[in-house]
């Protein structure tokens, strides 16, 4: 038995469903590939917290989907960031640049209940849950052959394009045969929601030791989302940590600038690795999100390049493409995502890179570079970077009617 289709994506996360949405009011038939049973989210719908840059915040309302969360975001309205044993700092206020916000902080799996709840509402998408891709088969008749499994044995889809939207151990791009260039950091982050004595006022604070960023981010609840970077070697000990002493630790790192920390949630831990896809595309079949690039959070940049990925596909299939899967189309695709991801993936990684370097030689650069952070020029620079305003930005995301 073989379905066929204009579009197949592999991978329901934050990307892969996305682009599900995205696509649907293009009148397309496309099917989507989960691994999760239904009335079950991903596991990377968890605890952890998204910010969402303005770019983003404007094309998950254009969709539909912010409209759908259950908690309403917090604004993040000014940034402050430092880094101890360096002088010199940057703040930004949004109403410095005549905006309420530069983006939004929304929890992992409140986001992921609100793309469920889009989903249910497209009729013409396909879901295919759950089920394991297998592998990729042959071009046949202008359509990818694409084997899969689901508990009644082995089939094959097919379609004219194939979306490798399956993260970071992308069997899509496993498949293609496309090769990566890794760096490990040796940072762990720890991932938590906090309760501060002062409730969040849409202020940021990040920062930088020789082992990686800590972070508060203003979420909705009156909580903060707070990240913390470790090193490799230290994240069993941080791991174990009783909740005093967990909060100790990150009121050393961070000090008094959201008052006394008071109750942490429970801790999740993520390695940090870059994993960056050495091509994009293969035939009829193209990688986005974490299985192109899975980059540093700093910045908080990963999910929010992966959509623009999303869009920027989704654009180009509405612009008139005849065939979904033409090399065409993948070679545009690749052209106009190039910039974006480079820009994104240097800043990320090379500043991830820079702040958590303990050399002494380091730290008077590091300082100028803050001070030199708070000219006027260079801020519009950071701020529309931040805000995903970045290389050929998708429609979407400038704002413009879905």
């Amino acid at each position: 038995m073989s379905e066929r289709h204009d579009v197949l994506i592999v991978g329901g996360g934050l990307v892969g469903a996305s682009l599900a949405i995205a696509l649907d009011r293009l009148g397309l038939d496309v099917g989507l590939l989960e691994a999760s049973p239904a009335g079950e989210l991903p596991a990377v719908f968890d605890q952890r917290n998204l910010s969402f840059a303005a770019a983003t915040v404007n094309a998950l309302t254009a969709l539909g989907v912010m409209q759908k969360l259950a908690m309403a975001p917090g604004p993040i309205r000014r940034i402050h960031v430092s880094r101890a044993g360096d002088f010199g700092r940057v703040q930004l206020d949004a109403a410095d640049y005549d905006r309420p916000w530069f983006g939004q902080v929304v929890v992992a799996r409140d986001f992921g209940q609100a793309l469920e709840a889009c989903l249910q509402e497209l009729p013409r998408l396909h879901r295919y849950r759950p089920m394991r891709f297998l592998g990729l088969g042959e071009v046949v008749d202008g359509h990818r052959q694409v084997r899969v499994a689901e508990e009644s044995g082995e089939r094959v889809l097919q379609a004219r394009l194939v979306v490798g939207a399956d993260g970071t151990a992308s069997g899509v791009r496993g498949a293609l045969g496309i090769e990566v260039d890794r760096h490990d950091f040796q940072q762990t982050l720890f991932v938590a929601r906090v309760r501060s004595q002062r409730a969040p006022d849409g202020s940021a604070w990040e920062r930088f030791t020789d082992t990686g960023p800590t972070a508060l981010l203003p979420r909705g609840d009156r909580h903060f989302g707070c990240v913390h970077g470790v090193a490799r070697d230290q994240a069993e000990a941080v791991m174990a940590l009783d909740d005093a002493a967990w909060l100790q630790r990150l009121q050393n790192a961070l000090g008094w600038r959201a008052g006394r920390l008071l109750e942490s949630g429970p801790r999740s831990a993520y390695p940090l690795i870059q994993v960056l896809a050495r091509a994009l595309a293969g035939q009829r079949t193209v990688l986005l999100g974490n299985a192109a690039q899975t980059i540093h959070p700093l910045g908080a940049q990963g999910f929010n390049l992966g959509l623009r990925d999303a869009l920027t596909l989704a654009e180009l299939l509405e612009d008139g493409a005849a065939d979904a899967g033409s090399d065409a189309l993948l070679q545009a695709y690749v052209a106009r995502r190039a910039e974006d991801r480079r820009q994104t993936v240097a800043f990320s990684g090379g500043l991830a890179r820079l702040t958590s370097n303990p050399a002494p030689l380091l730290r008077p650069l590091r300082s100028l570079g803050l001070v030199a952070a708070q000219r006027a020029s260079v801020q519009s620079m950071l701020v529309g970077g931040a805000m995903g305003f970045r290389g050929d930005v998708p429609r979407l995301c400038r704002g413009e009617a879905a």
